[in-house]
């Protein structure tokens, strides 16, 4: 199984931890996965939310290029409805220049309608315009790839040719079988609310599935699932840090507050949604995860306003638990 990281960097500032300590934290943490050897890692793009303090993944992955040197970087995912596609090719562009072809790109439509008012862009419309823009992105690439550049492809190409791979981000199975379809990688997420591990298993067959109905099973796609995750020495440790996470990341995704955090805590990690616990329990429920079909795993192993020394401890922890294959 290989294993990655996705972050949102949310804030609170109740905690204490300004946004450039945050920013300047991820950049320490991803010398840290770099050097750890995780696959790769996703940074969520929101605008507006304290749930992402990243509205533009490209500037700080373009950052964090410059301190990892094998850890494949990438948006988790760009909001492509909300930025001239043109835009979306450049900005990621030199991500990939500036890494040395290590991007990929995690794209998608976004789901909250208060990030789509400010720009003045109709909530209604953002499937088609994903589509539209995803189109043109793919296009600008061929032509660039072809050694045209200039205004109908981009002015700085990709390193990876013909283009870096695509990953498309998704929550349900029959979108995820038309990932497959179109031979593209897919991003999919154990939230908070998954009712069961066999839906999210769902998903990712049905995109094998199409994967294999394009005669793309041999190739370079590949089925990510993220994961929330905290590994501690104790069961006492992961609960004094992740129970007060989840309470905060809750209230600010729900607008409510957790009427019982504890039991939130619990009931994830007895459905198997949660990886949080010892290194014994949470490779374990790894362990269920490969059972299920499922072998590449990104762990959210930062998020709530956890503390910094928490949240590295934990990601060292996890780093004992890859099983990446040969």
């Amino acid at each position: 199984m290989q294993h990655s990281l996705f972050w949102l960097l949310d804030h609170y500032p109740e905690t204490g931890e300004s946004i450039a300590a945050l920013h300047q934290a991820a950049l320490e943490e991803a010398a840290e996965a770099d050097r750890l050897g995780f696959r790769s890692l996703w940074l969520a793009e929101h605008h507006f939310l304290p749930v992402s303090t990243v509205p533009n993944p490209a500037v700080l992955l373009a950052a964090m290029a410059q301190r990892t040197h094998s850890l494949r970087l990438g948006p988790a995912t760009a909001v492509l409805p909300l930025r001239h596609p043109a835009q979306v090719v450049e900005d990621y562009a030199m991500v990939d220049s500036l890494s040395g072809g290590r991007l990929n790109l995690g794209v998608g439509s976004g789901s909250d309608r208060s990030e789509y008012e400010p720009f003045g862009i109709a909530f209604e419309d953002r499937r088609e315009l994903y589509r539209e823009h995803l189109a043109e992105i793919r296009q600008r690439w061929r032509t660039a790839a072809e050694g045209q550049l200039g205004p109908s492809s981009v002015n700085v190409a990709p390193i990876q040719g013909p283009a870096p791979p695509i990953y498309v981000a998704t929550m349900n199975a029959d979108t995820a079988y038309r990932v497959g379809l179109a031979g593209d990688s897919l991003l999919t997420l154990i939230s908070p609310a998954t009712e069961s591990l066999e839906e999210v298993a769902e998903r990712v067959e049905q995109h094998a599935r199409g994967l294999r109905e394009a005669g793309a099973a041999d190739a370079s796609a590949e089925a990510i699932v993220m994961a929330f995750a905290h590994v501690a020495e104790t069961e006492e440790e992961a609960r004094s840090t992740a129970i007060p996470a989840l309470a905060r990341l809750m209230h600010t995704m729900s607008g409510s507050p957790l009427p019982d955090a504890e039991a939130f805590y619990l009931e994830m990690k007895r459905k198997g949604i949660g990886l949080f616990g010892t290194r014994q329990e949470v490779a374990a429920k790894i362990d269920r995860l490969a059972d299920l079909g499922i072998d590449h795993l990104a762990f959210v192993s930062r998020f709530g306003g956890m503390p910094k020394g928490c949240a590295l401890h934990s990601l060292r922890r996890l780093s004992n638990l890859r099983r990446i294959a040969a």
